[in-house]
């Protein structure tokens, strides 16, 4: 089961420094409702990996292009009301969604 993210975490993404790429994927994930655990199936890497990236750890070149694509396809379906998810059931459907239309 997905936990939640910490008081910590989200402290730390307040912060007005938290611009890098990674860092904005975590506020979008975290705006979203999006477990960290079930994102890390998109890129197909490991939670701590994502949680690196969410800390502002390097994101290969080869990934930034994903990356990008899966924050405004989040975005968009944000401003369309898709999303925040409303609970963990809807938050694993709508990645299953997104990886089966890849």
């Amino acid at each position: 089961m997905p936990r939640s993210y910490s008081n910590r975490f989200l402290l730390t993404l307040s912060k007005p420094d938290a611009i890098m790429t990674g860092q904005a994927l975590a506020k979008l994930c975290v705006e979203a409702n999006l477990p960290a655990s079930y994102v890390c199936k998109v890129f197909n890497i490991s939670r701590m990996a994502l949680h690196t990236w969410f800390r502002g750890g390097p994101i290969r070149p080869k990934r930034m292009q994903l990356v990008d694509a899966f924050m405004s396809l989040v975005e968009k379906d944000m401003k369309a009301g898709l999303l925040p998810a409303r609970n963990l059931v809807e938050a694993k459907n709508y990645i299953e969604d997104m990886i089966r239309e890849d």
